[in-house]
């Protein structure tokens, strides 16, 4: 292409929706944003992130959305997800335990003492099961806000539907669980297979501050508490903005929930679903452009 042939491209005209998004977010108020499938999530966020010189962090669902992210949004913001925030504070000192062979769960139970079996009702409980959800204990207690395992976190049996039933598994298993989470937090020889929840729940008792003026959190939809915590923490001193369609959470499993609905902030919705609302060109040759009301 010849240099008088070079052009610079600029991003999409905003639609009613973002403008208005654009204006709240300029007003420094915590915002959220209702947004269905191909309403231009991203691409709003990107906009926000435009109109500003102040320092943003945008945190996605996952690596690949953040990188995606990351060729979209100006220089003013970075694209992470909450675990690499975790592991660069707390997570690479774990680095040696993550790359651990998988050790399956009777191994793990059996190292933590689990070896027995136990009748409850009519029902006999294997040492395996006793493992299982000794670990699953751990897992739901690194996805919650909770600072320490509880009774809470114990899960339900299968066929084990009756409340007192349940209370005596409690009282096998807690202890068990409660000794799992002391070795996971060891930095070596742990018994327990080390994972990412792990070293962000320590990251979260930490109560981290990000160094940050603004924060983006997209598929808040998607969230699950320990997240939402961190990211809540954060209210004094940095704007919050988050995104999602509380019509689509799909992980509920994972202890996540609708974070959006009760959020304390200006609710706004995203336009509906058309290929402009949904489409974020390259950046502009040269870079981006300076905006016209930066924030204080």
């Amino acid at each position: 292409m010849k240099p008088s042939e070079e052009f610079v491209v600029l991003a999409p005209r905003p639609t009613p929706e973002q403008d208005a998004a654009v204006t709240a977010f300029g007003t420094g108020e915590h915002l959220v944003l209702q947004a269905g499938a191909g309403t231009g999530k991203t691409t709003t966020l990107a906009m926000l992130s435009a109109s500003t010189l102040r320092r943003g962090l945008y945190i996605a669902f996952n690596k690949s959305i953040a990188q995606q992210a990351g060729r979209k949004f100006p220089p003013n913001v970075k694209c992470k997800t909450v675990h690499a925030l975790a592991y660069a504070a707390v997570g690479h000192h774990y680095a040696e335990r993550l790359h651990a062979p998988r050790i399956s769960s009777v191994k793990t139970g059996a190292s933590l003492g689990i070896n027995m079996e136990v009748a409850l009702g009519d029902r006999k409980v294997t040492a395996g099961a006793l493992s299982y959800m000794a670990l699953d204990t751990v897992s739901r207690f690194c996805h919650s806000a909770d600072r320490t395992i509880g009774r809470q976190h114990v899960p339900w049996l299968r066929g084990i539907a009756e409340h007192h039933l349940h209370d005596q598994l409690v009282d096998i298993v807690l202890p068990f669980a409660q000794r799992a989470w002391v070795d996971v937090q060891k930095r070596d020889r742990g018994k327990v297979r080390f994972t990412h929840d792990h070293y962000l729940k320590m990251w979260a008792l930490t109560e981290p501050r990000i160094s940050t003026d603004f924060l983006l959190l997209d598929e808040a939809q998607d969230t699950n508490p320990v997240v939402e915590q961190v990211f809540s923490a954060q209210r004094g001193h940095a704007q919050l903005v988050m995104v999602g369609d509380s019509a689509q959470a799909i992980y509920g499993w994972r202890g996540a929930r609708d974070v959006m609905t009760g959020f304390d902030g200006t609710h706004s919705p995203c336009p509906t679903p058309s290929a402009s609302a949904n489409t974020w060109p390259p950046k502009p040759i040269g870079g981006w452009p300076s905006p016209t009301r930066p924030s204080a």
